[in-house]
């Protein structure tokens, strides 16, 4: 803890530059410039300097941040006031002239700053900033490194991922190049300053993190590095871009996961980037949100419907602008945030595509507060359907349909008058219709067939009643309403379909493909519309669970890496949505042997 200032006095330290009047969420750095004799004693002060802060906030907060060496004699504590007023620190360490010195500094309003409060998650798929409960719209892109930072805000991107590891950014596993590292700070301190979420990304894979740093020492130097230098920004922790193909990364990143659990003491949000989901090592107890590889639509519908934190969804952004829009609109539906996968231009067609979806969600969606729904035919939809029980009403404000094949659109709602809007999914543009509907079911045609449309459903006078905050709702206005958890149906007779391949008599050998099939049993009102995905597990291994195949037939392929030992068994997982959204989840047993 910190000693009390008024019972100490405070020390100027030689050599150190204070935060003086720093505004808040600006970063700052106090810097120590170390003396000959200390320096002699520290020819590699990364290896040997062990300093820390105690950071004490105008409420009383502590933060301990390690810091980090910045080139030369220098050290450095990086951090952000979030209160105005006083701040006291105190260094401890294993440098005897630093070790106990107090001093501190000033954070002050600054109404010219773009930058904003860090983030986190909220409403349990959605975010908020962490202050004054304002949501936060989650859309990314990869950082191209030659756009202007001010690119990527004028195309309205709120998050720009970040990789913080090269291979000519390390000499060797014990000595960083402080000149890549400053270069690196000054791209993602222009990114914070314009209120951008910097997703930092430590490595391509798992493997590259245990090549360069190969003992478990030399990756905790390297995660205090990061965090001394980056904790201070508006950031996630986005470990790497793909964990499933590097051997044990299930292991490796828990431990790196809790790592930078415990050095953050801003607790920014933390996951894994992801070949097909980072969602198996959630149990694993450090990650906030789950990131889906690009096309896994299916298995982001699928889990939204169990998991409790946001899901982000990348898309590849070398897709034909067709496909692409038809991606992001469905991962959309689906209950994802979108970011843009592949370092190209903030103004790429793609990209351009993403400013429209974000202008529209932004401008006229609730989108803290949507989910999918699913009473509807001739599209998928996300909605603020409405709560009716015992405690409250909160009326529907909103039905945001996907029309992908231009067809009729049915949708059930609650009895409403609505403003009806059209809205072409490249730009955001939207045309209202002239009368406003009242009903309970919504029956329309987009207005012409040669291409896919949003339907828009919108209670706007209500809606806005809810953002002024009047009566009930002022209670609620970020949380308006309950979000529905299922627990799913794991009775395999009570479903209305079956695995009929594999089966418990068959062995799966891995690497080779497999052929499956799912057969609906009977036909219900529910099962007009289903949506199936396998994953695959060889617990034994360790390895964690893979995604495997999505659709009702076809083949897939259990990972080699995962059945390494030895011949044993693949826990085969089901999860099946059907029409009205109900999520059943089958297991099966199947004998598996390692590759050939």
């Amino acid at each position: 803890m910190l000693i009390a200032v008024a019972l100490v006095l405070t020390l100027r330290l030689s050599g150190q530059t204070p935060c003086g009047n720093t505004p808040v969420y600006s970063p700052c750095d106090i810097t120590l410039d170390l003396d000959p004799t200390v320096a002699a004693q520290h020819p590699n002060p990364h290896l040997t300097a062990d300093l820390w802060v105690e950071i004490r906030s105008p409420e009383y907060k502590t933060y301990r941040l390690p810091a980090f060496w910045d080139g030369g004699r220098r050290m450095a504590f990086r951090f952000t006031p979030t209160l105005i007023g006083e701040y006291t620190y105190r260094i401890t360490g294993n440098i005897p002239s630093l070790d106990g010195k107090i001093d501190k500094f000033m954070a002050i309003a600054d109404a010219a700053s773009t930058t904003t409060a860090f983030i986190r998650r909220a409403n349990v798929h959605h975010w908020q900033y962490t202050e004054a409960r304002k949501p936060h719209l989650y859309m990314g892109a990869d950082d191209d490194g030659a756009s202007p930072p001010e690119a990527y805000a004028a195309a309205k991107f709120s998050h720009v991922a970040v990789r913080l590891f090269a291979p000519n950014a390390w000499s060797n596993p014990d000595t960083p190049d402080p000149a890549f590292y400053k270069k690196l700070d000054a791209r993602l301190l222009a990114f914070h300053s314009l209120g951008i979420t910097v997703d930092l990304v430590l490595a391509p894979t798992p493997n590259h993190l245990t090549k360069a740093f190969p003992s478990w020492q030399q990756r905790q130097r390297f995660l205090r590095f990061l965090a001394a230098r980056y904790t201070a920004l508006n950031a996630t922790w986005q470990l790497v871009d793909v964990w499933e193909t590097s051997p044990n990364a299930k292991t490796l990143l828990k431990e790196i996961g809790l790592e930078i659990k415990k050095l953050d003491p801003c607790e920014h949000p933390r996951s894994t980037r992801a070949r097909d989901s980072s969602a198996p090592l959630g149990p694993d107890g450090w990650m906030d949100f789950v990131v889906y590889g690009s096309g896994r639509d299916p298995l982001i519908a699928v889990e939204h419907q169990s998991n409790t934190v946001p899901q982000v969804a990348l898309l590849d952004a070398s897709l034909p602008p067709d496909d692409f829009r038809k991606l992001l609109w469905n991962a959309t539906m689906s209950g994802a945030y979108p970011a843009l996968s592949g370092p190209v231009p903030p103004t790429s067609p793609n990209a351009k595509t993403m400013t429209g979806w974000f202008t529209f969600m932004h401008a006229r969606v609730r989108h803290w507060d949507i989910e999918p729904y699913f009473d509807l035919d001739g599209g998928r939809a996300i909605a603020i359907p409405g709560v009716l029980n015992d405690d409250y009403d909160i009326g529907a404000a909103e039905f945001l349909v996907y029309v992908e094949h231009p067809q009729k659109v049915s949708v059930t709602v609650r009895k409403h008058t609505y403003d009806v809007y059209w809205v072409n999914p490249s730009t955001g543009e939207f045309t209202k219709e002239k009368k406003d509907w009242k009903g309970d079911l919504f029956e329309g045609t987009p207005p012409d067939a040669t291409r896919d449309w949003i339907l828009h459903l919108s209670r706007d006078g209500y809606k806005e009643a809810m953002l002024k905050g009047s009566t009930f709702v002022s209670v609620v206005k970020f949380d308006s309403w309950p979000i529905p958890i299922q627990e799913p149906e794991r009775n395999a007779a009570k479903a209305p379909f079956e695995l009929i391949a594999p089966t418990i008599n068959d062995t799966l050998t891995a690497g080779q493909p497999a052929k499956f099939e799912i057969k609906l049993k009977r036909q219900t009102g529910g099962t007009r519309r289903m949506t199936y995905v396998l994953t695959g597990e060889n617990v034994r291994d360790g390895q964690g669970t893979r995604f495997l195949a999505s659709g009702s037939s076809g083949t897939f392929t259990i990972d080699p890496l995962t059945v390494t030992s030895g011949p044993g068994v693949v826990n085969l997982r089901l999860a099946v949505l059907n029409a009205p959204g109900k999520l059943y989840i089958l297991d099966y047993v199947i004998p598996v042997k390692p590759a050939r």
